[in-house]
């Protein structure tokens, strides 16, 4: 079978990686990495030996799928070109710059019926997918979450809020994980060294009745990465970055006081959670696969990521 032309627009920190996860599909090729900076693109050409582009209007003709890791706010520009000319593209999050864009692009992508996805990449982390099978089931079905995601302050990123840096991909986890709709929610945030809010609190009600509360910060003095589960009968806490879960099981039927909760850990293989999203992109272009992120996925977080942000402005 012919290989997909493959190719990544931004080849910076981020991009690079992309690129890489492509080189080592093998139903891709990578024929290509552009970038606006011609020192950056040409460095990874070299790296990658594959030719350079710095105009991404010249891959097209060239390539079957693209992925977009530019700055955010190149998104929309760049996706909607690539999708008016036939070509499957991963953007990574957040969608685009603005929510009109993302309503923009959403509109594009079904008129043209080209496939568009969004790097989410917290969906292919195996400590949630763990978390999610120890919680499946009617029985195990949880009726809270909370979702805890630190960052040390970096300059880096720090120019756009904590919601569109960070709280996005628990946007996009909240309704992955209760697979319901927001009816209420509260939400607080602050500035405290950025411009931009560095530190939000919110917490959802949803229509299935479960709870979530998520708590995000690129001004704390150690990363954590955490999501907790409550359940009827257990508590499911998983380490998204050291991929360990610690389970706190309520005994039926104990035999005497310390007996009433049994405690488990389990640590969870580790595996490379872009080459996971980039296999997942390629065979969704072949056809084998169902988008995990669509369009409307990414869009639904933007739309949450903009409402947060405007309740804490109002409340300021």
């Amino acid at each position: 079978m012919k290989k997909l032309r493959s190719a990544v627009v931004g080849v910076g920190y981020l991009g690079n990686f992309h690129a890489q996860k492509y080189k080592n599909n093998s139903h891709c090729e990578l024929v290509g990495v552009c970038d606006a900076f011609v020192e950056t693109a040409k460095k990874r050409s070299e790296e990658l030996s594959v030719p350079y582009f710095t105009d991404p209007k010249e891959l097209v003709g060239k390539v079957d799928l693209v992925t977009i890791a530019a700055s955010t706010t190149h998104h929309y520009e760049l996706a909607a070109m690539f999708l008016k000319a036939g070509i499957a593209v991963n953007v990574e999050k957040p969608m685009t710059a603005t929510l009109q864009q993302a309503e923009s692009l959403l509109d594009i992508h079904q008129k043209t019926k080209t496939l568009l996805t969004v790097g989410h990449i917290e969906r292919f982390n195996p400590a949630i997918r763990e978390l999610k099978k120890q919680v499946s089931g009617q029985s195990s079905l949880p009726y809270h979450f909370e979702l805890t995601r630190w960052a040390t302050f970096k300059a880096r990123g720090s120019d756009v809020s904590v919601v569109y840096d960070l709280m996005i991909h628990d946007l996009d986890l909240v309704f992955d994980l209760t697979q319901s709709e927001v009816v209420d929610f509260m939400v607080s945030g602050s500035s405290l060294v950025s411009k931009e809010l560095d530190s939000v609190q919110a917490s959802f009600k949803m229509k299935n009745q479960q709870t979530v509360q998520v708590t995000v910060s690129r001004v704390s003095p150690k990363m954590v990465r955490n999501i907790k589960a409550y359940c009827s009968h257990k508590i499911v806490n998983a380490n998204t970055a050291s991929l360990e879960l610690d389970i706190q099981t309520l005994n039926r039927t104990p035999q005497n006081n310390d007996d009433l909760v049994s405690s488990q850990s389990i640590q969870v293989a580790k595996v490379d959670a872009l080459q996971e999203e980039t296999n997942h992109f390629v065979d969704c272009v072949l056809g084998k696969a169902t988008p995990l992120i669509t369009a409307i996925d990414g869009l639904r977080s933007m739309q949450w990521a903009d409402k947060l942000t405007n309740e804490i402005i109002r409340g300021c």
